[in-house]
């Protein structure tokens, strides 16, 4: 608290000295506030971190089936819709190819390759051009994540945090992960 204090008089001083736009400053301070937030979460107990989940034996099944099908949709498509029902849904994609259609920043792909059809196995979001079913979107804060969906069931080596059913050290998982880049979520993959 004292910190808090120490930090707002600070600015406020700042303020007063430069003469600065309190608008600009208001939104340069809640930013800030933001980040420092977050980084002291980062240093407590609660705040997930990957070596918190390393106690897994290979194999075992991690987290369980949590989410509702309407976490595992975006814009209306969901996994184990057909090629051509996205296309029939969203129109033409921006970008097709046999294993996926992309809409902007949003990929359906395929990653099977045992002669299934074309049908989607993954979504990726990849900026603002859609949200999850919660209302994440890329470039929200991973705090904002933790409020929203609460502990991740997995933290990876990578800092990747996954909601869901998982078996550890495998690829098979079902859920949704975000990934991030410093504070803020950088990549949404929802996948079977």
């Amino acid at each position: 608290m004292k910190r808090k204090l120490i930090i707002m008089g600070l600015v406020i001083g700042m303020q007063v000295v430069s003469g600065y736009s309190y608008m600009a400053d208001a939104s340069w301070l809640s930013k800030t506030w933001d980040r420092l937030e977050t980084n002291a979460a980062k240093q407590s107990n609660d705040w997930p971190k990957a070596e918190q989940y390393t106690h897994y034996a290979g194999g075992q099944i991690v987290g369980g089936d949590t989410l509702p099908e309407a976490d595992m949709m975006i814009l209306g498509v969901s996994l184990g819709n057909t090629f051509d029902s996205v296309k029939a849904s969203l129109g033409q994609p921006t970008k097709e190819t046999s294993r996926g259609l992309t809409y902007g920043g949003v990929t359906f792909g395929n990653l099977k390759m045992d002669g299934v059809g074309p049908i989607v196995t993954y979504m990726m979001i990849e900026n603002r051009d859609a949200v999850t079913h919660r209302g994440i979107a890329v470039g929200d804060s991973m705090r904002k994540v933790l409020n929203v969906y609460g502990r991740p069931d997995l933290v990876d080596s990578n800092n990747r945090w996954f909601y869901g059913k998982y078996r550890y050290r495998t690829d098979i998982m079902h859920g949704i992960q975000f990934e991030q880049k410093g504070d803020k979520v950088s990549k949404i993959l929802i996948y079977r």
